[in-house]
């Protein structure tokens, strides 16, 4: 997965250059504000609370910057259901490494849905293009004093780099 940054819209995305389960059973591709309402069922049905225009409004201030070092991301079937989306940004940490800052993560898991790989690889593919050295999840949907519910999409990447490293 590439992002063309020298292309007219900066969230441009390529083809993934290696073939993998993802390039069979899903695409990725950039939010933007014309596209956003198509993934506004996954954002409902992970909080009903969030209406569709709290969601546009969210969707229009993140792309409002226009700049290829922050955007959003889905994740769609064949069939354009989608099943995932995050947004991200680019920066840098304390030793001036370049960093993927991966936030808002929403996953609709399915059974028998490889839906955890297809994640990774876009995480990995983006961070790559980004040449970031640091993947950071922010851990979604915290609530102070409260048990940690988990993200089952977070939670198995953390897994397979702890597998990796």
């Amino acid at each position: 997965m590439q992002i063309n940054a020298a292309s007219a819209d900066p969230q441009q995305f390529h083809a993934p250059s290696r073939k993998s389960t993802m390039d069979e059973q899903f695409q990725a591709l950039p939010i933007g504000h014309q596209d956003a309402i198509a993934a506004y069922p996954l954002v409902f049905m992970h909080d009903a609370s969030i209406t569709a225009e709290q969601w546009l409004q969210f969707v229009r201030r993140r792309c409002r910057s226009r700049s290829p070092r922050t955007g959003l991301i889905a994740i769609r079937d064949r069939r354009g259901v989608i099943h995932a989306l995050f947004s991200y940004r680019i920066d840098s940490d304390l030793r001036v490494r370049k960093r993927l800052n991966i936030s808002d993560l929403i996953v609709a898991h399915l059974p028998g849905s490889q839906i955890d790989d297809a994640v990774a690889t876009v995480v990995a593919d983006v961070s790559a293009q980004f040449g970031c050295q640091i993947v950071t999840i922010e851990r979604p949907f915290v609530r102070p004093h409260a048990p940690r519910a988990g993200c089952p999409t977070a939670d198995a990447l953390q897994r397979r780099n702890r597998r990796v490293n």
